[in-house]
């Protein structure tokens, strides 16, 4: 019995979220939202050409896991305590496979 060997890679890509501006002219600031922004990541040109390479060198995506972060924020308005807490996706870890020629 024989059988196949693969070597394997590992990729990250990271999500870019929204960024909003707020205030008027010299009292702008710009704070990140908690919405990603879906359009920049699937229109990246990099990425789609590394992804693009990675086919033409034989690997197989395998599996995507997302790594995320924890969001905690903690509030007092109007003298009542309020909390919440998240996962944030920070980006995809991808998982490739390709089997080894002659192996």
């Amino acid at each position: 019995m024989s059988y196949q060997a693969f070597e394997y890679r590992n990729e990250y890509t990271p999500l870019l979220y929204r960024v909003q501006t707020k205030g008027f002219l010299l009292f702008k600031t710009q704070e990140p939202t908690h919405e990603p922004d879906i359009n920049a990541f699937l229109q990246d040109p990099e990425h789609k050409e590394r992804l693009s390479k990675l086919g033409r060198e034989g690997w197989e995506l395998v599996c995507v896991q997302p790594v995320v972060k924890g969001e905690v924020k903690l509030g007092n308005q109007n003298a009542q305590g309020w909390a919440y807490g998240m996962a944030l996706p920070m980006g995809f870890l991808m998982f490739f496979k390709r089997p080894i020629p002659g192996a």
